[in-house]
């Protein structure tokens, strides 16, 4: 039940969020370059000219992989200052009609890849930032733009942000278990990882593998194999912490990933969560303090070897029950 056996690998949601990231920046940078390049005014360019600085700062932050913790918040800091820098500079009307998309992009941007409530934060603070250009401009702005640019901002924001989050939360569940697929886990964990990191709490992860799946498969059928698997992750439900972060990594294959777990309690846990259903389930456990998507494998991949301990030793202990039996008789 190794990590990188099937399936997307490890960190690329991460990579996703980066790479959609670089490609904002480096249209911003195009957008602003051309303008500042192709204007024989030089007053009126001076805006896009620090636009287009900011761009490149973000690129900058933002080219190294993994992108991360204050790298990460100074290059989205550049995305959402490159457009608003600009606006205060403009002398024509016209150029601060087009300057709203940019931000309407980086607030959509934000929507997408966080939680709504500090993701909606940040489009107020967008449109209040253009609305504060709008104000300080050389550039006649009537009063209804400012309505205008806060519900485009605000709205944009939702909408798309929105549907790109829904849709990308439908492709990381399994849609027959509803847990997390290997992608889900990765982009989950790495949240619950900062939580830990910041409360200083070690992070467990479980490996759980149903016994003689093919079996099951072959004896009663493919969807009774389906129906178990679905009964398996309702059942673990109750049982699990609320931050707990449950994913299906391919056939019978699940892992668990929770913060605040010591290897005695993980052990408990996984014991607890191999007797319920109706099928009897193997699990191994590996307790760390992962701080990226390769120390989580690293640490998945231990929970993995626990798992084929115990089955090897569960298997042994059934071989030598059966050789007594056959001894007795």
């Amino acid at each position: 039940m190794t990590v990188r056996r099937k399936g997307l690998p490890m960190g690329f949601a991460a990579g996703l969020q980066r790479r959609m990231l670089l490609g904002y920046l480096a249209v911003l940078l195009a957008l602003y370059a051309s303008v500042a390049v192709s204007s024989w005014d030089l007053a009126s360019a001076f805006g896009e000219r620090i636009s287009a600085v900011l761009c490149l700062l973000g690129l900058a932050l933002a080219v190294r992989a993994p992108m991360g913790g204050a790298r990460y918040v100074l290059a989205l800091l550049c995305l959402c200052a490159a457009p608003v820098a600009a606006m205060p500079f403009h002398v024509y009307d016209s150029a601060q009609v087009w300057a709203v998309i940019p931000a309407m992009f980086s607030a959509i941007y934000i929507r997408a890849w966080h939680r709504p409530v500090p993701a909606r934060a940040a489009a107020a603070g967008i449109a209040a930032a253009t609305c504060l250009g709008l104000a300080v401009a050389p550039a006649p702005a009537p009063w209804g733009w400012y309505g205008m640019f806060t519900v485009c901002i605000m709205a944009s924001a939702e909408i798309v942000g929105v549907l790109h989050a829904t849709l990308y939360e439908a492709a990381l569940r399994d849609p027959l278990t509803g847990a997390w697929n290997r992608t889900g886990v990765e982009r989950h964990a790495a949240e619950l990882m900062a939580r830990a990191a910041r409360r200083s709490e070690p992070v467990a992860v479980i490996a759980l593998d149903i016994d003689d799946f093919k079996g099951l498969n072959d004896r009663a059928g493919h969807a009774a194999g389906d129906r178990a698997l679905a009964h398996l992750v309702r059942d673990w439900g109750p049982r699990l912490p609320d931050q707990a972060v449950v994913g299906r990594l391919g056939g019978d294959e699940f892992v668990v990933v929770l913060m605040g777990h010591d290897a005695s309690r993980a052990v408990d846990l996984a014991r607890d969560l191999a007797s319920a259903g109706p099928v009897k389930v193997s699990a191994g456990t590996a307790v760390g303090h992962p701080v990226d998507a390769r120390s989580l494998e690293a640490l998945i991949a231990r929970a993995d070897r626990d798992l084929y301990r115990v089955k090897r030793e569960r298997k042994a202990q059934s071989d030598g029950s059966a050789v007594d039996a056959q001894r007795e008789e």
